[in-house]
């Protein structure tokens, strides 16, 4: 290549590297800050109201760790849960949470008794901005409420111990669960 033509070249190179540098300077720039408000998170929790919870079969108060349930006892849990749920589009679900139910060990007959009480099991929810889901079982909605205030909502779930046929839940004799862990969620939608 010839002198003149790298020289070209090179002073080609040279002055668009100034003028990309260059060219900053020639721009006008403004800033402000707009008059911006604080966004404030809502909130959504389920807990316990501190009341004694109540365990029934029928119309009688039970101690569930030592009654004997048979096929065809119906088990009732009442409990007072206080929910916070402010946001101003907040709609939340409130259901019984899933292994509410266990067996006290892995034993057969735990585990049988535990499955059966699990398919029965009923959970029912009144309150203010409590809805039934239309086609969920055990499942409500939750609606928003005051900023910072909980609402009392009565939780009682219902456990039945199916009759079946004769012979049916055999397996489940003599079988025990722990109830200790029924718990109900509360989950936003």
């Amino acid at each position: 290549m010839n002198k003149f033509l790298t020289g070209a070249i090179a002073t080609a190179a040279g002055v668009a590297l100034l003028m990309g540098g260059a060219g900053t300077f020639a721009y006008w720039n403004s800033s402000a800050t707009p008059a911006a408000s604080t966004i404030t998170a809502g909130n959504l929790a389920v807990a316990d109201s501190g009341s004694a919870a109540v365990w029934k079969s029928g119309n009688t108060v039970i101690n569930p760790a030592t009654y004997k349930a048979v096929p065809g006892d119906v088990l009732t849990y009442t409990k007072t849960m206080n929910i916070t749920a402010t946001g101003d589009n907040l709609v939340a679900t409130l259901g019984l949470t899933p292994g509410s139910i266990a067996g006290a060990t892995s034993g057969a007959a735990d585990v049988a008794l535990a499955n059966a009480l699990t398919q029965s099991a009923v959970l029912t929810a009144t309150g203010t901005g409590i809805t039934p889901v239309t086609g969920s079982p055990n499942t409500y909605t939750v609606a928003a409420g005051t900023a910072g205030v909980s609402q009392a909502v009565t939780v009682t779930v219902t456990v039945t111990f199916p009759k079946g046929t004769a012979g049916q839940y055999n397996d489940a004799k003599t079988g025990a669960v722990n109830l200790s862990g029924l718990a109900v969620t509360l989950t936003q939608n």
